[in-house]
C-alpha cells in the first residue's frame, strides 16, 4: 500500500521542472508543462489551465488533449463565470457529471461533451492565480485521491507561475513607467516573494525523501538566491523616466535604450512634443512594449524600428521588425496568449485603430492610429 507521503513525493518528483528557474522561464511554456503534468497525475484525457485577466476573461488559457482542428472550431475563449468562476471563487470541485453543477450553463458548438470533472484553484501566498481542471478519467470518474494529487500539483504550479511572472517582470522593468514606484514595489513585494521561494525550496528539500528531488530543490534554492541578489541590485540602480513627467516620446526612447543594453537592435524615431491624455499615452506605451516584447522573443536578432508621428487629426505609433514574420491566421488555438489580444483590447479602450501586417519571411508591422483631439 502506497502511503500519502510517498504519493506526495511522487507528485513532487514529477513536477520539479515546474520550479526550475531555467535561463528564461516562459509563462506559456510553464502553463503547458503544468497541464500536461496534471493529465499524467490523474490519468485524464483532457486538461486545461486558465489565468484570469481581472476583467471577466482569461489572459492565458492553455488546453491539452484537444486537437488544433477542434479547438479552432470552438471559437472564443471561455469567461471566468459558470463552473470556471466557481473554481476561482469557491475552491476545488469534484463531480461525476459537471452538467449537474448549479452554475453549469452549456457547451459551445463543437466543444467535447465532458462529464466527469475535477478542478482546483491555483494559489500563491494567498492569491488566486488561476484554475486547473481535468476531465475524461479512464474509469469514468475521479477520486478524492486524484483531487489530493491535483491540489498538490496546483501548489507547485502556483510557485512556478509566480516565478515565471517574476522573471518576466524583471525582464521588463525598464519598460514600465514610474519605475521609481516600481522599484519600491519590487523591494516590498518581489524581493520578499523570491526570499519566500528560497525558504520554501529549502524546506521542501529537507522534507522530501527523494534524493533527485532534494538535489533539484537545492539547486533551485541557489539560483533563486542569485536572482534575489540581482533583483536587489537592479532596484538599487533603477533611475527611471516618468511617462507623466517626460511624455511618450522620451519614455519610448528610454525604453529602447534599456533594451539595447541587453543586445536588442531597437531604434526610436519619435516626434517631440506629442502629448495626449495620460490614459491614451499609457495604452500606446503598453502596446509598444508588447510589440517589442514579441519582436525580442520571436524575431531575436532582427532590427526593430519604432516611429511616433502626429498628423493634423491623428497620432500614429508604428513598430516594425525585419524578423521572420508569421501567418496571422495560423496561430495556435490551444495556446492562447495575452499578446495580440491585449494590444487589441488596449487599442479599443482608447478608440484607436490597430493593424497588424505580417507574413512568413516578411517581418511584422504593428500600427496604431489614435485621434489627437
Amino acid at each position: 500500500m502506497v502511503s500519502a507521503r510517498s504519493d506526495t513525493d511522487a507528485v513532487a518528483a514529477g513536477v520539479l521542472d515546474l520550479l526550475a528557474l531555467g535561463d528564461a522561464p516562459d509563462l506559456d511554456a510553464v502553463l503547458e508543462r503544468i497541464v500536461r503534468a496534471a493529465r499524467r497525475q490523474v490519468s485524464a484525457r483532457y486538461g486545461a489551465i486558465g489565468v484570469p485577466d481581472g476583467r471577466g476573461g482569461f489572459a492565458r488559457f492553455v488546453t491539452s488533449g484537444i486537437s488544433e482542428r477542434v479547438a479552432a472550431t470552438i471559437g472564443e475563449l471561455p469567461r471566468t463565470h459558470g463552473v470556471l468562476g466557481a473554481l476561482l471563487e469557491e475552491g476545488p470541485i469534484l463531480l461525476d457529471d459537471i452538467r449537474e453543477h448549479p452554475r453549469f450553463s452549456y457547451y459551445p458548438a463543437h466543444h467535447p461533451t465532458l462529464t466527469d470533472f475535477l478542478g482546483v484553484p491555483i494559489k500563491h501566498r494567498g492569491n488566486v492565480l488561476g484554475n486547473l481542471f481535468v476531465s475524461g478519467h479512464r474509469s469514468g470518474h475521479f477520486t478524492k485521491a486524484d483531487a489530493r494529487r491535483l491540489e498538490t500539483l496546483a501548489a507547485y504550479a502556483g510557485v512556478a507561475i509566480a516565478n515565471a511572472e517574476l522573471y518576466a517582470q524583471s525582464q521588463r522593468l525598464a519598460v514600465v513607467e514610474e519605475r521609481n514606484r516600481v522599484a519600491r514595489e519590487l523591494h516590498d513585494a518581489a524581493t520578499q516573494t523570491l526570499f519566500s521561494l528560497v525558504l520554501a525550496a529549502r524546506a521542501a528539500a529537507l522534507s522530501t525523501r527523494d534524493e533527485e528531488a532534494r538535489n533539484s530543490l537545492l539547486e533551485f534554492e541557489q539560483r533563486t538566491t542569485s536572482a534575489l541578489q540581482e533583483l536587489r541590485g537592479l532596484v538599487h540602480a533603477l533611475r527611471p523616466k516618468s511617462l507623466e513627467r517626460d511624455g511618450l516620446a522620451a519614455t519610448l526612447a528610454d525604453h529602447a535604450e534599456a533594451l539595447r543594453t541587453s543586445g536588442a537592435r531597437v531604434v526610436v524615431d519619435a516626434a517631440e512634443g506629442v502629448r495626449l491624455p495620460l490614459d491614451t499615452e499609457h495604452a500606446l506605451l503598453r502596446i509598444a512594449q508588447e510589440a517589442l516584447h514579441n519582436a525580442m522573443r520571436h524575431a531575436a536578432g532582427s532590427s526593430v524600428h519604432v516611429t511616433l508621428r502626429a498628423g493634423t487629426k491623428t497620432v500614429t505609433l508604428r513598430i516594425h521588425d525585419d524578423g521572420p514574420g508569421f501567418d496571422l491566421q495560423a496561430l495556435s488555438h490551444t495556446r492562447r496568449g495575452v499578446g495580440l489580444t491585449s494590444m487589441r483590447e488596449r487599442a479599443n479602450e482608447i478608440g484607436a485603430r490597430l493593424v497588424i501586417r505580417t507574413r512568413p519571411g516578411g517581418g511584422t508591422t504593428v500600427t496604431v492610429s489614435v485621434p489627437s483631439a
